[in-house]
């Protein structure tokens, strides 16, 4: 009788669970006969120079998540295909990174300023910029050539190309903000500690952004 009970509720949670994808992990380039993939340092041509090396790892280890599919690192030319990824953004670092909310200077920060007219300062920061990713079958150096230098649509006519994306990267942090009215006081280290806090809110939306990647691979193929 207990054998019959959990048959019944096993039965009903897999017919329950019947939309759901249980071999996502598997490689899903198998059908167009990409067992292995290699992923050159990524192009920047955005106002942040420090994203091409993280946003390239993140990329490499959301592709590594698929069994099946063998993922090498730089321009490996043995390899089926090849996974080229541009980084863009506008040309203006402000349009880039904005200041979403500000703080009147009160309290000891207006302390901190000494004489000067009291401002706004930033407490909020939010930046844009996009990833654009084409996976190449096979290409040859001047085919790479190409498409890096033309990323405006024109891959989507190569016959050699597989997927072409656009990604949005987007993030926000907090900063820290913080009194200097004595040579001990938080507010000297302002600088360094709000540096890491981007960089930690880079890394972020750079995981966040190969996520996206992720489902989009699975989705396309």
């Amino acid at each position: 009788m207990k054998v019959r009970f959990f048959y019944f509720f096993a039965v009903l949670f897999l017919s329950g669970c019947a939309g759901y994808h249980f071999n996502n992990i598997n490689n899903p380039l198998i059908g167009y006969d990409i067992k292995s993939v290699s992923v050159p340092m990524f192009v920047n041509r955005s106002v942040l120079p420090q994203m091409s090396g993280i946003m390239t790892k993140e990329i490499v280890l959301a592709l590594k998540d698929f069994s099946g599919l063998r993922v090498l690192n730089g321009d490996a030319h043995d390899s089926d295909a090849v996974l080229l990824g541009i980084i863009d953004s506008s040309d203006r670092y402000s349009e880039v990174v904005q200041t979403t909310a500000t703080t009147f200077t009160t309290g000891d920060i207006q302390k901190s300023i000494g004489n000067r007219t009291p401002f706004y300062y930033p407490t909020t920061t939010a930046y844009t910029l996009k990833l654009k990713i084409i996976l190449i079958k096979r290409p040859s150096p001047e085919e790479l050539d190409f498409l890096i230098k033309n990323t405006s649509g024109i891959a989507k006519l190569h016959p050699k190309v597989v997927l072409e994306e656009d990604l949005p990267i987007q993030g926000s942090f907090s900063r820290v903000v913080s009194e200097s009215i004595t040579a001990n006081s938080g507010g000297e280290v302002n600088f360094v500690k709000n540096k890491g806090i981007f960089e930690k809110s880079l890394q972020d939306s750079c995981l966040q952004t190969a996520k996206n990647f992720k489902q989009v691979v699975l989705n396309a193929f």
